[in-house]
């Protein structure tokens, strides 16, 4: 699967130059970008999985960029010395130093989207389960309700919605909301 990179450093021929070895080396790069306002729109169009950038630009600076749209896409920072440990202070970005060294380039960008795809099955699986809480707060409600209302015990009362459910062909958490509707 390829990659979809973008590439934003004030130099055009050192962009034209990175996309080539990205390309070569089976990336997707989406597009070359000068400016930081560029950048951003690029980003937002795009949607790109990771960009590569210089840390100055014409109109801003990488800082205010990645404030600007940071949590859309993951981004490798090329700087030189200097810039490098503020950018590192000031974000989550990370940085390689310039000159660009290629083996070092593909080798972060791959160290990146590897992480960057963990946090995306992380993220996945917090849903999976902040949902199975909310379902499972909506059928302890609908239990308390039957309790209170029927006079069940607890166990009675999840065996009825787990009993009427299955007979209507819902889902428990949907019967439960019946339940708690019809109240």
């Amino acid at each position: 699967m390829a990659i979809d990179v973008i590439v934003a450093l004030n130099n055009e021929d050192i962009g034209q130059k990175i996309k080539a070895v990205l390309m070569g080396s089976g990336y997707n790069v989406l597009t070359v970008c000068t400016y930081g306002n560029e950048l951003i729109r690029a980003i937002r169009q795009l949607s790109p999985s990771i960009v590569i950038s210089g840390y100055k630009f014409k109109d801003m600076n990488l800082i205010d960029i990645y404030n600007n749209i940071g949590e859309m896409c993951s981004f490798l920072a090329v700087v030189n010395e200097p810039y490098k440990s503020f950018v590192q202070e000031e974000t989550d970005i990370f940085c390689i130093s310039s000159p660009i060294n290629n083996s070092i380039l593909i080798n972060s960008l791959d160290m990146i989207y590897q992480s960057e795809r963990k946090v995306r099955k992380l993220k996945e699986k917090v849903d999976v389960l902040e949902t199975k809480i909310k379902e499972r707060k909506v059928i302890e409600k609908a239990k308390g309700l039957l309790m209170q209302q029927k006079g069940l015990t607890e166990n009675e009362a999840f065996r009825y919605i787990q009993k009427c459910s299955m007979d209507l062909g819902l889902k428990m958490v949907d019967f439960s909301n019946k339940i708690l509707s019809d109240k």
